[in-house]
């Protein structure tokens, strides 16, 4: 599998590796270039595209085009939405610029595959004639219904179910026009099959760098809760709120000295709401590993959403003993009381939590499990086979384009 040219679009800059859509576009990148002539279009906000950040992608032997995006433009373009068929976030990532190097680059050379990685970027190659896949990772529609019913919030409410009312035309409609759809779940596939039953759908799934993530069980050295994620996006707000507001004092109820750990960036108002003795927030950290490796328990109460929570990959790559809900682990094949806890209700998450924090010799079996499934599961060598397999009968066709003249 050699030789094809590849136009690559994602909304965001794919460096530095922050966030689970970053790391999984940076991997994607740097197995398709050992393959292929690959051509990167993306995003760039603010700084993102300073020198030594396309330096760290062209290492990989990419080639760059950063385009500029301008959240003020993207917010009144956002109000397209009101008159068209695109929801809110395809609105909102809309911009000439981006389609006008997209078009650039495909008359100046032959493309042999397109990969829209997001749903974000589909509409720069829905109109292309080469093969094209689009990279969804999750079914919008089910996120955003899961989204509304797990919110109380009405701003949030009124924001999803509009989202929701879009995606249940658009989603179906978009996927129409590649020739391969993927997604992370066997659930988020089968979500967008009720809506467009005649589309090819693959799984790729989410990959955790196994060495960086090393394991490391020293159960009898670990202490406390710990939940760790960017603390300025919605479901990551939902799920600290949860913990400091109802499981917290269920779990001191039982273990009156135990210790929370919030790790993650930009945390704002939630530290000013929640700080305390026994509550505390470590913002911006720059490797949350030594966080990781000293918990205890990763308290994880997830929900709504879909796709695969990076967040538990790499906490039970590392070791520490995950308690979530079933949402939580959606895309992975974890078992209660094999790989993790798992529980509904704030009760059954505290008792989770308990057990663990009591427990070393369950913790330790939990965290060996877990490591073997994840390292069996969820490597990226896996995830680059899977990538592989899709593509494949791209190159069966055109073993040698990539340096065919344009």
């Amino acid at each position: 599998m050699t030789g094809s040219r590849i136009l690559f679009c994602t909304p965001r800059f794919p460096y530095p590796l922050i966030g689970g859509d970053r790391i999984k576009s940076y991997h994607m990148l740097l197995h398709l270039a050992r393959h292929h002539e690959v051509h990167l279009v993306t995003f760039a906000k603010g700084d993102q595209a300073a020198p030594e950040n396309v330096q760290a992608i062209e290492r990989l032997g990419v080639t760059v085009h950063p385009v500029p995006f301008h959240p003020l433009r993207a917010g009144l373009k956002s109000i397209e939405t009101l008159y068209t068929d695109r929801p809110l976030e395809i609105a909102f990532y809309t911009q000439p610029e981006f389609q006008a190097r997209v078009d650039e680059l495909t008359q100046q050379m032959k493309f042999d595959v397109g990969i829209a990685f997001f749903m974000r970027t589909a509409e720069y190659l829905r109109k292309k004639s080469f093969r094209k896949i689009l990279v969804a990772e999750d079914c919008r529609e089910l996120y955003q219904l899961r989204s509304y019913e797990s919110s109380n919030n009405m701003l949030q409410q009124l924001i999803r179910w509009w989202e929701v009312r879009k995606l249940r035309r658009y989603e179906p409609e978009v996927v129409r026009h590649f020739d391969c759809t993927t997604f992370v779940t066997n659930t988020d596939i089968e979500a967008m099959r009720k809506g467009n039953p005649s589309a090819e759908y693959r799984l790729l799934t989410n990959g955790v760098d196994l060495d960086e993530f090393a394991f490391l069980p020293q159960q009898d050295k670990r202490h406390g809760v710990l939940f760790f994620g960017k603390l300025d996006v919605w479901a990551n707000t939902m799920m600290v709120t949860r913990i400091a507001e109802k499981i917290r004092p269920l779990i001191q109820r039982d273990v009156p000295r135990t210790q929370f750990r919030i790790v993650g960036a930009r945390p704002g108002e939630l530290e000013q709401r929640f700080a305390a003795a026994d509550f505390s927030f470590f913002a911006d950290v720059p490797d949350i590993r030594e966080y990781v490796n000293s918990s205890a328990v990763f308290l994880h109460p997830h929900r709504g959403a879909s796709g695969i929570q990076n967040k538990v990959l790499q906490a039970m790559s590392m070791g520490c003993p995950v308690v979530t809900t079933p949402t939580g682990v959606q895309g992975i094949e974890a078992v209660h009381g094999e790989h993790a806890l798992i529980g509904e209700s704030d009760a059954e998450l505290a008792q989770h939590c308990v057990a663990l924090l009591e427990d070393p010799a369950l913790r330790e079996r939990l965290a060996r499990n877990a490591r073997t499934m994840i390292a069996r599961t969820h490597s990226w060598d896996l995830v680059y086979e899977q990538l592989d397999e899709i593509l494949a009968p791209a190159d069966a066709d055109v073993p040698n384009s990539a340096h065919s003249p344009s």
